[in-house]
């Protein structure tokens, strides 16, 4: 494969075999997923393997077949069900071999810890075509191997400590290597409106965006989001993205970094209100959690803090307190949704509903509820 003719797409390998058991979440996937995307580089495919030597040397042999850059996250520890570098050492025909230069900072990382299990040594060991990647937050480097066309990239399977590795050694030698041009991409933010509806609004911009112009539709708590990129000229991004917030009208939020509690804040500040409070029931805090997190502009209202559940009493005084009751949920799984406003600055009880369990109902209930309070004081 040539990497150069239409630009890298890349494969992930996620290795564990309790990713394939259930017992952790694939955070990584998600996060590289993303990052590849914003890189420009597509991503064909994503495989969960289980630490077995022969599937993953099986698997990274069939990847560098496909693909100009392969992605595996995990089996970089040291027990001996880490098998990472030994499946790519088959893949690549390649013998491990110890390495001083990656032994030295193990044992100095251990020093302060007493004395060293020599399984860990496991983590010092890499083909002679590998160049390692420094791990300062952890005793598992990763590797780099460039060969025979393709990029190679182990990293740990923490995702603190792959995600350091990602963004200090990895992109910095993938926008080397492959030359990568900058992706250029905007957003478009909506509520209260589904992805077929919103795609048949919208027609034309998806299927047709403009040349070199590429767009999706994808589904978040906060709402669905119509993205447009290029790696072109970032200002052919404008007139699509116009098109698009015309033609959604009140459905739309906001664009690119905006977000619903913001806005909520800065259309309580245009109705007259200073501070904001929350009230919320069976949503665990989750309406507090976004609020707080919120980075309100010049003349938005200021959260000051909330209270939870029909209990509380020391909900804090505002000019407007935002309440919000997450109520029963009906045969069709979709939850009854309460939201007020009561203070200086009130609005009448609504009611609303979205779907989802657990901790997504949650959101989708307090993003809905800022939602309400968004058109409402805009309108």
């Amino acid at each position: 494969m040539d990497p150069e003719s239409d630009g890298p797409s890349a494969e992930l390998l996620s290795i564990g075999s309790e990713l394939l058991a259930g017992e952790t979440i694939d955070t990584n996937a998600a996060f590289l997923g993303s990052a590849l995307a914003r890189l420009g580089i597509p991503l064909s495919g994503i495989r969960t393997l289980p630490d077995d030597g022969a599937v993953i040397a099986s698997a990274f042999a069939e990847a560098r077949g496909r693909v100009a850059l392969v992605v595996a996250t995990g089996g970089l520890g040291p027990t001996h069900d880490d098998v990472t570098r030994e499946g790519l050492s088959g893949a690549l025909g390649e013998e491990l071999v110890a390495d001083p230069a990656l032994e030295a900072p193990l044992r100095e990382r251990f020093a302060a810890l007493g004395t060293m299990p020599e399984s860990n040594l496991r983590q010092a060991l890499r083909v002679p075509s590998a160049e390692a990647l420094a791990n300062p937050i952890g005793s598992a480097p990763g590797w780099w191997v460039d060969r025979d066309g393709s990029v190679v990239v182990l990293m740990p399977g923490v995702p603190s400590e792959m995600r350091r590795m990602w963004d200090e050694q990895v992109v910095p030698r993938l926008r080397a290597r492959f030359a990568l041009r900058p992706v250029h991409a905007r957003t478009v933010k909506t509520f209260g409106v589904g992805e077929s509806t919103l795609a048949e609004m919208v027609g034309d911009l998806l299927t047709a965006p403009g040349a070199g112009l590429e767009a999706g539709i994808y589904a978040h708590d906060d709402g669905v989001h119509l993205r447009f990129w290029t790696r072109g000229d970032s200002s052919a991004l404008e007139a699509p993205v116009a098109r698009a917030v015309a033609r959604l009208g009140d459905h739309v939020y906001g664009t690119d970094e905006a977000d619903l509690a913001s806005q909520a804040l800065a259309a309580l500040g245009h109705a007259g209100a200073t501070t904001v409070a929350s009230w919320e029931a069976d949503t665990r805090g989750t309406l507090l959690s976004i609020l707080s997190s919120a980075e309100p502009a010049a003349g938005a209202a200021r959260f000051i803090g909330g209270a939870l559940d029909a209990g509380a009493t020391a909900i804090p005084v505002a000019d407007a307190v935002i309440q919000l009751s997450l109520l029963a949920t009906d045969a069709h799984g979709r939850s009854r949704v309460r939201v007020s406003v009561a203070g200086a600055v009130s609005l009448p009880t609504v009611e609303v509903r979205v779907h989802g369990s657990g901790v997504q109902r949650a959101r989708r209930a307090a993003f809905a509820a800022l939602d309400q309070v968004r058109g409402a004081f805009f309108a």
